[in-house]
């Protein structure tokens, strides 16, 4: 029997907290210590991926990727040695664009390097491929666009095929090359959510989130405030639904291709319509004041009185991002710029600067810690990563 929404609320709620306060709450900038003999067999975990796995707007012991290293740890009794390949902005496959960049913080988005390129930049760094033990990857909705997900004029079925071709077709390359690249090494792959639903608040804030980071052309058809939600909660439901399934298929198909020794995980993620952007409790960041339990005339008034401040992202990296997002984009302003080039980069720049909203939060991340620790529990077992009884330096790999 399913639980009723109100039930399944708070039961949700209430196992969120009790993660929060229990493990969130003891995490710090270092790990336990597995022990000092540990160092000499450590386990080897690379990220790679896109700003979900890079841990967009979050403090490093924060990420989820720095709960599994810890948790790995305590767990095996064995360091876990990580590679960072993932940073915002990470399509799969490299992409001819006017707005791709490098940049030494992750933070800011570009398309470059690719989660391909990543897996080079990785092989380069081990020598050995298979000296790596655990993959930790994901991808797919930068080949897809997010603008186009924010779009609401954007079509469902032109929109479909892309999800597919980008969630399907591009992520089975990459798991069939990674798998090859590093082959002692367990994959994980991570879906997406729903950003947004029937429950995301379509207040300004909201509003302004659509209007000024998409684009709009004279020829798109007028829309009310209530068909533009509309509009966005279908894309947002077939985003999902499709990335999911697509990506399901794409880890299947490559399992099928390493049996009997298929390794390859998914790690689905359960948003409910309540957790998505501006929902009643969302697990994804939001703009400051947007958050709060504000009623319409006190929030008014905070934007009259504090003006822009009040659309700041609540994540806790907004400062140093914008700081990054600020020196990289005057950096690439040009002498000669033209008055398109000059849009693109102002357009460019707010996109940097906003690049946290609809990302998991700091409650998200742990859902996200979760869903991956249940694919690890029978690895670790299965592939004999925990140290055996007896013999701290030995274990039954």
């Amino acid at each position: 029997m399913s639980r009723t929404p109100l039930l399944r609320r708070l039961v949700f709620i209430a196992l969120l907290c009790a993660l929060f306060f229990f493990s969130a709450g003891s995490l710090s900038a270092q790990c336990p210590n597995p022990g000092p003999r540990s160092v000499n067999d450590p386990l080897n975990m690379l990220v790679i991926g896109d700003s979900i796995m890079w841990g967009q707007g979050l403090k490093q012991e924060r990420k989820f990727w720095w709960r599994i290293k810890c948790w790995l740890q305590e767990k095996t009794g064995r360091a876990v040695n990580e590679k960072i390949q993932a940073h915002s902005g990470a399509s799969l496959e490299t992409v001819a664009t006017e707005r791709a960049l490098y940049s030494s913080d992750g933070e800011v988005p570009s398309f470059t390097p690719s989660v391909n390129q990543q897996v080079d930049d990785a092989l380069l760094h081990y020598g050995n491929g298979g000296s790596v033990d655990l993959v930790l990857v994901n991808g797919c909705i930068n080949d897809v666009d997010v603008r186009n997900l924010l779009n609401s004029a954007t079509k469902l079925e032109p929109l479909e095929e892309k999800i597919k071709e980008a969630c399907g077709g591009r992520m089975q390359r990459l798991l069939r090359r990674t798998a090859a690249a590093f082959p002692n090494a367990h994959l994980i792959v991570t879906g997406y959510y729903h950003l947004f639903s029937d429950e995301t608040d379509h207040n300004r804030f909201t509003r302004m989130l659509v209007k000024k980071l998409t684009s709009r052309s004279k020829d798109d058809e007028e829309m009310t405030d209530k068909e533009m939600r509309s509009r966005l909660v279908a894309i947002s439901e077939l985003w999902y639904q499709v990335s999911t399934s697509s990506l399901i298929d794409a880890v299947s198909t490559v399992n099928k291709e390493l049996s009997p020794a298929a390794r390859v995980h998914f790690a689905e993620i359960d948003f409910y319509p309540e957790h998505a952007f501006a929902a009643p409790e969302t697990l994804l960041w939001n703009f400051k004041f947007a958050s709060t339990n504000l009623s319409g005339l006190r929030r008014a008034i905070v934007v009259v009185t504090l003006g822009t401040a009040a659309y700041k992202p609540n994540d806790q990296m907004r400062e140093m991002r914008s700081r990054s997002c600020k020196e990289i984009y005057n950096r690439m302003k040009k002498k000669d710029e033209t008055k398109r080039e000059k849009e693109m980069r102002e357009s460019s720049y707010l996109a940097c600067r906003y690049a946290s909203l609809g990302h998991p939060n700091q409650m998200g991340a742990l859902v996200y810690t979760e869903s991956i620790k249940g694919q690890l529990m029978g690895i670790i077992e299965s592939e004999g990563w925990r140290r055996t009884a007896g013999n701290p330096t030995a274990t039954t790999r």
